[in-house]
């Protein structure tokens, strides 16, 4: 059942703690994000609720939970109050995975926001880091110098595999086994082989170019030091 952080300046202390929305998540209120903040890098979500709060405070509080590695996997909801006047973008924000809802926290509309944008699995997520890389498994973006890039599911499972063992050979078989969950016969190595050949493609205009590479007889490694 994912769960749910929702910071609501003003909540009545007698609010906080957790609630069930629907039988289908928890969410925890809080009325201050500084407590929340403080557990952070232990305590993770599938999905962070900021409601009623200025731009400024919009975009520090994300700022802050976002130093922690994991956090940066995890979907943000703003709610805007209703008499608030236009729409300003904190820096922020992610269009590909965030959200922007009017309302209040009890209002259908931003409860349905929240079950759609809450992920089953999110909050076991973590990003895979290997050199100067970044790789969200969830969403199969890798972060390098140039930007972020994005992999189909597919590319994803394959490539996180690789990113971490960074600089060893993993064999076709141990990727097939674990990305396709079946032995490495003719057919499948030649997928992988396609897969990996569109990996490369999608990576020839950053850092990472000649990062994957192809251990004739072996398999495949991501190759940190080959990184230009």
């Amino acid at each position: 059942m994912p769960n749910v952080l929702a910071i609501a300046p003003g909540t009545p202390r007698a609010m906080e703690g957790r609630t069930l929305l629907s039988e289908r998540l928890t969410i925890e209120l809080a009325a201050k994000a500084d407590s929340a903040l403080a557990a952070a890098a232990t305590s993770i979500y599938d999905l962070l609720v900021l409601v009623d709060m200025s731009v400024d405070e919009q975009q520090a509080v994300v700022s802050q939970f976002q130093q922690h590695r994991r956090w940066r996997l995890v979907p943000v909801l703003h709610v805007l109050g209703d008499s608030t006047a236009g729409v300003a973008i904190p820096g922020t924000y992610r269009p590909e995975i965030d959200g922007i809802v009017r309302g209040t926290l009890a209002s259908p509309q931003v409860q349905r926001r929240i079950l759609s944008l809450a992920r089953e699995g999110v909050a076991e997520a973590d990003l895979v880091v290997a050199g100067p890389y970044e790789f969200d498994p969830v969403r199969g973006r890798l972060r390098c110098a140039e930007g972020e890039v994005a992999f189909t599911d597919r590319e994803a499972d394959i490539l996180a595999i690789l990113l971490s063992q960074p600089n060893r050979t993993v064999s076709a078989g141990e990727i097939i086994e674990r990305g396709w969950g079946t032995e490495a016969d003719a057919r499948y190595q030649q997928i992988l082989r396609r897969h990996v050949s569109n990996i490369r493609r999608k990576l020839h205009a950053t850092e990472a170019a000649r990062s994957v590479r192809t251990v004739r007889g072996a398999g495949y490694r991501f190759e940190i030091k080959l990184a230009s």
